[in-house]
């Protein structure tokens, strides 16, 4: 499944942002093109409709049509008592019979309200078939201002990005050049953005090889990888499936925005989250965040990043290490640069380059009880306290001490209190409530 949402990422990134979107017409222009097709709807269908004349009879009501039959029976009737039903005659109304719908019907519905002549009928069942007139609906109304719309924005748009992409590109640009009509176009500073980060990310993984292998007791990595962030790319979500020299899948790991600060586009990132996903620990995934120097000073920002996991203090060589049962994670900054504008100073990053190296414990590893040392933000240390117990109410102190009786077994005293810890968790162990300054 990460595979598939990688590659699917990657194809948006390569076809539709890099290749596509530059020539892809705006929301005015989509706007304007529906709005030409609905006005143009309006004006042929209720401004000024189309007149419709010497037309087929079938093409008219049903009600008109029974009374161009009963013109025709008069007519034949009359034909009949002068002597001119002739079979020239009778061959004129069959034809005229057949420009109405299912002419036999018609004739025996006029029958039941006047007299019909019977040889007038058989001219009728003469003429069948009819034509089958198409009789007006609701929704064949409405549809064409539904269907309208869709069709040509949709072929406007396949126009647009072919006439930009291969005509204007490659035919019309270069004459036009060669004239010096038009000079050439600055590409658009997002597409710029998104170009040079993926530019970045493989130029990171290329340098991987030639940085120093990362050791530690473990030994040898099972995977090296490195995730880029630059400002402006569109989306950074980067995750790295976990395998061994086998091919057996472990689990995942990856970074992702944590946070962002102000507002506009691109969006300003103040925090990434890096995560480990253990296959055989999937009760949960473990996450550290690495956050700027204003984040970490800032309560409400810090505040909320500390229920995402502990957080460490950005900078070059900074050190995240996650442990799970079977693997551990050390993400390390290995180059960085914060943003510049009207925002606090060091509060979002213009670019951020994380090694990601992940191992595999050996069966039966039992972990440390000392974690391995990150740069992670912590408070000053509180000087040790001692504990006192509580001092004896005033009665007990001046009040002279009633007689006792010494009883054959007195129970045992309660147990003293033991001293809370400085870092102690006051809901029971359920979190670490370290201060952070």
């Amino acid at each position: 499944m990460k595979k598939i949402r990688d590659w699917l990422i990657a194809t948006y990134n390569g076809l539709y942002v890099i290749v596509l979107k530059p020539y892809m017409p705006n929301s005015g222009t989509v706007i304007a093109l529906i709005a030409g097709v609905v006005l143009g709807l309006i004006w042929a269908y209720a401004l000024a409709p189309t007149v419709f004349y010497n037309s087929d009879p079938s093409s008219l009501d049903q009600s008109w049509q029974n009374e161009w039959v009963s013109l025709l029976a008069d007519r034949y009737t009359n034909a009949t008592s002068g002597g001119a039903a002739t079979e020239e005659f009778n061959n004129s109304m069959i034809t005229l019979l057949r420009a109405v719908d299912n002419p036999t019907s018609v004739v025996d519905n006029l029958s039941q309200t006047r007299q019909i002549p019977t040889g007038f009928r058989e001219l009728a069942q003469v003429a069948e078939p009819g034509k089958a007139a198409p009789q007006p609906n609701a929704i064949g109304s409405i549809l064409p201002f539904i269907i309208a719309p869709i069709v040509v924005v949709i072929v406007s748009v396949i126009l647009i990005v072919v006439w930009g992409l291969l005509i204007y590109g490659n035919i019309v640009e270069p004459i036009l050049k060669r004239l010096g009509i038009v000079k050439t176009q600055a590409t658009d500073a997002a597409t710029l953005k998104t170009m040079e980060s993926l530019r970045a990310a493989r130029d990171a993984e290329a340098k991987a090889k030639e940085l120093p292998q990362a050791f530690n007791e473990l030994g040898t990595p099972v995977i090296r990888k490195m995730s880029v962030y630059i400002m402006g790319r569109g989306q950074y979500d980067d995750s790295f499936e976990i395998e061994d020299s086998n091919e057996m899948f472990l689990g995942e790991c990856g970074a992702t925005i944590a946070e962002t600060i102000g507002t506009g586009d691109p969006e300003k990132v103040t925090a990434v989250e890096v995560w480990l996903f253990d296959k055989d620990d999937f009760v949960r995934t473990m996450t550290n965040v690495f956050v700027s120097e204003h984040a970490s000073k800032d309560p409400a920002i810090r505040s909320k990043l500390e229920t995402k996991g502990d957080l460490v203090l950005i900078g070059p060589g900074a050190v995240a290490t996650l442990d799970t049962n079977t693997l551990r994670l050390q993400a390390r900054i290995v180059d960085m640069a914060y943003g510049s504008g009207p925002l606090p100073p060091n509060s979002y990053f213009d670019k951020l380059t994380i090694e990601m190296a992940v191992w595999q414990k050996p069966a039966g590893m039992v972990m440390s009880a000392a974690p391995v040392a990150i740069p992670s933000i912590q408070a000053a240390a509180a000087p040790a306290q001692t504990y006192m117990p509580p001092p004896p109410p005033v009665s007990q102190v001046y009040a002279p001490a009633p007689p006792q009786t010494l009883p054959s077994a007195s129970p045992p005293p309660p147990p003293m209190p033991l001293p809370r810890r400085q870092d102690d968790d006051p809901f029971g162990g359920t979190g670490d409530f370290t201060p952070i300054s």
